[in-house]
């Protein structure tokens, strides 16, 4: 542009691209590892350098990359808790044009900080009930419980997708009520934000335009190696969590994603 140099603006492209590339690697990572935060930890990272709608844009679609790593690229059949997916999909999908609209119309910093507020209250009320002896609320006679719970969690997971990238929290608080294994509590959060990622792209583009979300797309073929070369380090991680620290290990990011969000939405 007018009054940049040629070495300059080389300069800063490149460190915005070194800074994008080492968020994506932690976010990629901890989202394999754990089935969480990617978008947390990615999100911030993105938006730090580029524009709030080329970064949603790049985040839904690095975020696919892992999706499709978790479920497709490790030699096994996914399995996913059904009786979760299909509600929370039903909720979340009128939420994602909401959540584009709201790109155009809030600051970001309020909605991180609102959102922060609520995952933090959430958490630690969970971590008071697991310390008082009570039980999380689980699927009893195969019927899921709380289908208030799943409507309330993926709707807000549908607002937050298309919005601050923010949507792990509320649905980690949701789906560590149930009784699943690591690999189904995983395989099921992969599924959700395969479907959600691919719907929210094509929404962001239709309200927010091309040329905008898809602003910063010459920079794919740098950053989705570094989103492969996460996922591989985090599935090794995921290998070696001890299954009776999983959701100890999932609250506790989530209440650490939502004092971030706070922490950088007041920055």
């Amino acid at each position: 542009g007018a009054g940049c140099g040629g070495r300059a603006c080389a300069r800063a492209v490149t460190a915005a691209l070194a800074v994008a590339a080492c968020g994506l690697l932690v976010a990629s990572t901890m989202q394999s590892g754990t089935g969480f935060g990617f978008s947390l930890i990615a999100g911030p990272a993105l938006f730090a350098v580029v524009e709030p709608a080329a970064a949603v844009g790049l985040v839904l679609v690095l975020g696919q990359v892992v999706n499709l790593l978790v479920l497709f690229g490790e030699r096994r059949w996914p399995q996913p808790d059904w009786s979760a997916v299909l509600p929370a999909l039903v909720a979340a999908l009128p939420g994602l044009p909401i959540g584009a609209l709201l790109v155009r119309t809030l600051p970001e910093s309020s909605l991180r900080i609102g959102v922060g507020l609520v995952v933090c209250a959430v958490v630690l009320e969970r971590f008071a009930r697991r310390l008082a002896g009570h039980r999380p609320r689980t699927v009893e006679n195969g019927e899921p419980v709380g289908r208030g719970g799943a409507v309330a969690a993926g709707l807000t997971v549908g607002v937050l997708t298309t919005s601050t990238t923010t949507s792990g929290p509320p649905l980690a608080i949701w789906l560590t009520g149930r009784r699943m294994t690591p690999t189904t509590l995983r395989d099921t959060v992969t599924v959700i934000f395969f479907v959600l990622d691919l719907v929210g792209i094509a929404v962001v583009i239709a309200v927010v335009g091309a040329g905008s979300s898809l602003a910063r797309a010459d920079w794919m073929p740098l950053l989705i190696p570094v989103a492969v070369a996460g996922h591989l380090l985090g599935r090794q991680v995921f290998l070696r969590l001890p299954a009776g620290h999983y959701e100890q290990v999932v609250l506790t990011f989530a209440l650490a994603a939502g004092t971030a969000g706070i922490a950088t939405g007041i920055a």
